[in-house]
């Protein structure tokens, strides 16, 4: 089966998709130093079309729209995504604390299905965030859902952090961080999640990155995909991994920021299921890219001198866009299938479907084991013998909070994982 726009299956195959994250510099939002006649918002929608034609993604987070007015969210679908012919892009809804500035979060409909969307608009001490972090829960659109309930969820954090390096700066980045991970864990989030965007964090040494790497429930944090911490900022070492600034001297009067690709501003992060494939989603090694760096262009302009990393027009909407560039990742989503071969390391996955209904799936070594459910303290809610290979959960009470499941076969192995209510 061949899916438009290179999203391919065969057989039993997985499908690969792609994600990308791109921060747009003041798209339809015009501070005093960067006006219209600086940063064209017309012009930035035809580049905005060449360079996703080009990329060709199936999920697409932006930051940096205007967010006084829903204008610029609708725009980027209407006059950047879904023209000259093509359909198959469809936006979420825009969230805003008050911002001038949001994210916008974009996806192939014909891939891709919304199950939930919401914001993180509060800190922990129930504090405005500099900006509201978008969540959205996702489904892959499995061929074989109208015969079986079953398919791949994961959930996107998109988010643009606060810029600069003061300590009241930083102060907001940790904020804002910690508030993610409490939110994945007061809400459970168990599997497959990502976080997407603009972090302005210059070192992976930052409280606010150690917040996402290193947080108190160790079963909760993010991952960096190639797992490459150090301090980035002006460090050649990490060359291949800035994504800003696009330009050197040329800034549009300051509109645009300066000093060459130097930084790494932009991340896709994921939690340990996305990392080990334990879930149905899995990462490909290697195939985090920022388009348009070459490695070669330290420290200078992404056009100077000569760069063949990606074709000329595509160099210079790059270019003219934004001094962001835009940074992707690749993934592998597991189909629904009959009759698949057993996982070595005893698999089983808990899951809430379209209608709310949960379900538990293991493998046919499972088969006769026992399944529990229990609160954080260990306290047993519901237990049952394993008859089949997937089966629904009896409903929990919701006061239950987190719940774990505990499966264990016949030969003593055991396996726990949380159950997403």
């Amino acid at each position: 089966m061949l899916f438009s726009h290179s999203l391919m299956s065969f057989g039993q195959d997985p499908v690969r998709l792609k994600a990308m994250t791109y921060n747009l510099l003041n798209y339809r939002s015009y501070p005093s130093y960067c006006p219209s006649s600086s940063n064209n918002p017309i012009a930035k929608e035809g580049y905005l079309n060449e360079i996703v034609n080009y990329i060709d993604p199936h999920l697409l987070v932006c930051n940096e729209l205007d967010g006084y007015n829903s204008t610029a969210h609708s725009r980027i679908l209407t006059h950047a995504l879904n023209i000259n012919g093509e359909t198959r892009w469809e936006k979420t809804d825009l969230y805003t604390n008050g911002s001038s500035l949001v994210n916008g979060i974009y996806f192939d409909k014909n891939i891709l299905g919304l199950k939930s969307q919401g914001s993180i608009t509060k800190d922990i001490s129930n504090q405005n965030l500099v900006r509201a972090i978008d969540v959205c829960e996702f489904y892959y659109k499995d061929s074989l859902l109208s015969i079986d309930p079953d398919t791949i969820f994961f959930t996107l954090f998109a988010a643009h952090f606060k810029a600069g390096s003061s300590s009241s700066d930083i102060n907001a980045r940790d904020q804002e961080t910690k508030a993610i991970m409490a939110y994945i864990n007061a809400n459970s989030i168990s599997e497959n999640y990502f976080l997407a965007g603009d972090l302005n964090m210059k070192k992976s040494q930052e409280i606010g990155f150690q917040n996402l790497l290193n947080y108190s429930v160790s079963s909760i944090r993010f991952y960096d995909p190639e797992n490459q911490p150090g301090n980035w900022n002006n460090n050649y070492t990490f060359r291949n991994l800035h994504s800003q600034s696009t330009r050197n001297g040329a800034t549009n009067s300051g509109c645009f920021a300066g000093g060459g690709l130097d930084d790494r501003f932009d991340h896709w992060l994921f939690n340990d299921d996305i990392s080990s494939g334990n879930s149905g989603i899995s990462y490909i090694s290697g195939s985090l890219s920022v388009t348009g760096n070459d490695g070669l262009h330290f420290n200078n302009a992404i056009n100077s001198p000569t760069n063949n990393s990606v074709p000329t027009n595509i160099l210079t909407a790059l270019y003219e866009m934004s001094d962001h560039l835009p940074v992707t990742i690749e993934l592998d989503i597991e189909r629904l299938q009959i009759g698949k071969d057993e996982y070595f390391n005893m698999p089983a996955r808990a899951w809430t479907d379209l209608n709310g209904t949960s379900w538990l799936s293991v493998s046919q070594s499972s088969i006769g084991g026992i399944w529990y459910c229990t609160d954080m303290l260990g306290r047993i809610i519901k237990q049952g013998v394993i008859n089949e290979t997937q089966f629904v959960l009896p409903a929990l009470n919701s006061e239950s909070g987190l719940v774990l499941i505990r499966i264990k076969n016949r030969k003593n192995q055991t396996r726990t994982i949380r159950l997403p209510l």
